[in-house]
C-alpha cells in the first residue's frame, strides 16, 4: 500500500446535469477511516444519474461531492488537497510554458542562423558515421524517417548540420541535397559554433539519434 502521505482525492466523474464533479480516494483506507467519512460518500452507479450520456469518467464506486471534499480532507488529514493539487498543476503548467517558450525562441534563432547557410551535397550515412554527436528531437527522424519526416542536428568537429527530411508525398524533392534511404533531405551546414550547439541541446532536449 502507498504511504499515507500520498492519500488524496482524485476527480473520477463529472456529471454535467446534477452532481457536478465527483471525487474518489486514490487508495484504500482503513475501516475506521471509512467510518469517519462515510456520511460524505455515496456508492454511485449509472442508474443514479439523470442522463448517463452526459457524464465524463467512471460513474461507478464510492465518491463524494466537490462541496464535501474539504471536509473529507480535514478528517483524513490529507495534505495534498484539491487546492494544493490545483496550485501544483498551475506551477507545473507555468514551468512547461516557460520551457516551451525557451525552446521556441531557441528554434527560431537556429532557423535564422541556418536560413542562408550552404547546402553541399552529401550522403547522410557518411555524415552520421563521421559525426561526433547526432541529435534527434523527440526521436522524430528515427521514428518517422521512412515517411519522409523528422529532423537531425549533426555535430562534427568543424561543422554543424541541420538536416530536414524532405520525403513526404507532395514535397519538392528537387530541393534535396542530402541522400538518404528515401527521397532525401535538405541539409544546411555552418561552421561549428558553441552557442548554436547549446541552442540545439535546448530544442532537442539533448536527445541522441538512436539509428545507425
Amino acid at each position: 500500500m502507498e504511504s499515507k502521505d500520498s492519500l488524496k482525492l482524485v476527480l473520477k466523474c463529472i456529471d454535467h446535469e446534477e452532481f457536478g464533479n465527483l471525487y474518489a480516494l486514490n487508495q484504500e483506507i482503513t475501516d475506521e477511516e471509512k467510518e469517519s467519512v462515510k456520511e460524505f460518500f455515496r456508492k454511485y452507479k449509472p442508474i443514479d444519474f439523470k442522463n448517463i450520456m452526459n457524464i465524463e469518467g467512471n460513474p461507478h464506486g464510492w465518491m463524494c461531492l466537490e462541496e464535501n471534499a474539504s471536509k473529507v480532507e480535514d478528517i483524513l488529514g490529507i495534505t495534498e488537497t484539491l487546492e494544493q493539487q490545483k496550485i501544483n498543476k498551475e506551477k507545473i503548467q507555468r514551468e512547461l510554458n516557460e520551457k516551451r517558450k525557451i525552446k521556441n525562441d531557441a528554434m527560431s534563432e537556429i532557423e535564422r542562423i541556418f536560413q542562408n547557410a550552404p547546402r553541399p551535397n552529401k550522403f547522410l550515412k557518411k555524415l552520421l558515421k563521421k559525426a561526433d554527436i547526432v541529435y534527434d528531437p523527440g526521436d522524430g527522424y528515427y521514428t518517422d524517417h521512412e515517411f519522409g519526416e523528422g529532423q537531425l542536428f549533426v555535430i562534427e568537429s568543424l561543422y554543424i548540420w541541420y538536416i530536414i527530411n524532405n520525403g513526404r508525398k507532395g514535397d519538392d524533392f528537387s530541393l534535396n541535397n542530402i541522400k538518404t534511404t528515401g527521397p532525401g533531405a535538405v541539409g544546411f551546414r555552418i561552421s561549428y559554433d558553441e552557442h548554436v550547439h547549446d541552442l540545439i541541446k535546448i530544442v532537442s532536449d539533448e536527445n541522441l539519434y538512436k539509428g545507425k
